[in-house]
């Protein structure tokens, strides 16, 4: 979190610029007034309450419409950071702002969301509630974990990627043990297979000709359904057909807004999602 924010009470009318922290409100029973592109919030994020017609939006998330945030009379605004220090400073001229960083060098994935998510939940009054919140998670994977284990698929090795085209070129994007899938993926008792060197995101940008790394474990993967690379561009390419995951049927597509960057409540629904992709699940 960037600097110290004091507020002179819970903050009530809270715009979110990152669908993380908009998540987040909703965990903790706080809608937010304004929300930085909406639509795609419901595109892609699948866990937890949904936005309604309450929720205004305000625009992009690189660019949200600083009149259409001050006419929501915020109390306090979320913004991630990745926004420009221009945005940042557009937003401290309309209310308080709280800067939260993801990817923070000190920390990991897995405990800067749970940080964050608290840091949320105390700017607007809801600490018990996200406390509970956090319980359920730890419940939940916890009992993801055991039904992995009595399916006998405790250290299972498998690999995390998200795929897409970068005109025309088939590209993919795999999940490292530094990221927050990656965390969740050993808190299920599963092997991450991919020691590929991440970026700060904890990904690891490839081409399929590396995918041999990965061979032997069970292959999951995100993709957009109306250009899914690996039921499309890939099929045709004999270093796609030759690996093992392929031609042993290990390859398991992840349900739409199945989204590894969010808070809890998406954490949450990640888990489960990744317990029935292996049709493991009871």
């Amino acid at each position: 979190m960037n600097g110290v924010v004091r507020l002179p009470a819970p903050a009530r009318r809270v715009v979110a610029l990152d669908w993380t922290y908009a998540e987040d409100l909703l965990a903790v029973g706080v809608r937010p007034v304004g929300v930085a592109d909406k639509a795609g919030y419901a595109a892609w994020v699948g866990g937890g309450p949904r936005l309604d017609h309450t929720t205004a939006e305000v625009g992009p998330r690189q660019q949200p419409d600083p009149t259409a945030v001050r006419a929501l009379r915020p109390d306090l605004i979320l913004v991630g950071a990745d926004e420009t220090n221009a945005v940042v400073a557009q937003m401290r001229k309309i209310a308080p702002v709280l800067v939260f960083d993801p990817y923070r060098p000190d920390m990991s994935a897995w405990t800067e969301m749970r940080t964050t998510f608290a840091a949320v939940a105390r700017a607007v009054g809801r600490t018990d509630q996200a406390a509970w919140v956090l319980r359920g998670l730890d419940d939940a994977i916890a009992r993801d974990r055991s039904k992995l284990a009595a399916a006998g698929a405790a250290n299972l090795p498998v690999a995390l990627a998200q795929g897409y085209s970068v005109e025309g070129v088939p590209t993919i994007r795999m999940f490292g043990r530094t990221s927050l899938a990656g965390d969740l993926l050993g808190r299920l008792g599963l092997q991450n297979d991919w020691r590929g060197e991440p970026d700060r995101y904890g990904l690891s940008t490839v081409g399929p000709a590396d995918l041999g790394q990965v061979s032997t474990a069970d292959f999951l993967y995100l993709a957009d359904p109306r250009s899914d690379i690996f039921t499309g561009a890939m099929t045709g390419r004999q270093d796609w057909r030759g690996l093992a995951f392929v031609a042993e049927r290990r390859v398991h597509r992840l349900g739409a807004r199945t989204w590894f960057f969010g808070g809890p409540l998406s954490t949450r629904a990640c888990a489960d999602a990744l317990v029935r992709a292996l049709g493991r699940s009871s």
